[in-house]
């Protein structure tokens, strides 16, 4: 299948927490995608052309593209951070499958970091839809100043109340009193009966979903309840 190209504008940045940064692209006419899909990004870097996956982090409902990026010092991430307003790059249509079936009425999802994407994708599309699942995520961090999203994560939390979040930190500040360390079974035992018609969505770098399937298989979810997306390029 051959997968169409298009040349858009970069447009802005955003700095979302330390090390992490959103990029903005005009969105091209008709450009259609499902919450949950990646696009492919090419840049020419100072190692050459290279082209890089990225899942969509803006919803279907918003004007524009964004991708939310850890900032490695790669030729790539450099070369992303060199962007000009009006300066073309060039995208893929977008593809992949992790995606929600429309009848899942509990979906809760196992992320950390920059892997929180294809949730903020689905869950903020179903919020400017004014409906969708219940949601449940539990979000990994370093601390409380290294959460992506926190304040509109905070307003949907507060706004929605079929929407939550379990933050975990792994090396929190004074005044804590959340969870901490790493998502673990227990933790999520805490929170929720796993197998009360939850359908669960991990998504991270490849250590992390290894780490997930862990957490899955003690709680005996079954894997048809389960969609695993692997961010490569991260270890």
């Amino acid at each position: 299948m051959t997968i169409g190209q298009h040349r858009v504008a970069f447009i802005s940045s955003t700095t979302e927490a330390p090390g992490v940064a959103s990029f903005t692209f005009a969105r091209p006419v008709g450009y259609l995608f499902d919450p949950g899909q990646f696009l492919s990004l090419t840049l020419q870097t100072r190692e050459g052309e290279q082209t890089k996956h990225f899942t969509i982090c803006s919803s279907p409902g918003d004007a524009d593209l964004m991708i939310t990026t850890r900032l490695t010092g790669s030729a790539f991430k450099d070369e992303l951070l060199a962007l000009e307003p009006e300066q073309g790059v060039g995208i893929t249509d977008p593809r992949g499958a992790m995606t929600l079936d429309p009848g899942v009425e509990k979906v809760a999802f196992l992320v950390g970091g920059v892997g929180v994407t294809p949730a903020r994708c689905i869950i903020r599309d179903a919020v400017q839809r004014g409906g969708g699942p219940k949601f449940l995520v539990f979000y990994g961090n370093l601390d409380q100043g290294s959460i992506p999203f926190l304040e509109e994560f905070d307003a949907y939390e507060r706004e929605h109340p079929g929407i939550a979040f379990v933050h975990v930190l792994a090396e929190p500040k004074a005044g804590w009193s959340g969870e901490t360390g790493f998502i673990t079974a227990a933790i999520v035992r805490r929170h929720v009966d796993p197998l009360d018609g939850w359908y669960w969505v991990a998504a991270g770098p490849p250590a992390m979903i290894d780490a997930m399937k862990l957490v899955l298989a003690d709680l005996d979810v079954p894997r048809e309840r389960v969609s695993l997306e692997s961010f490569a390029g991260y270890e």
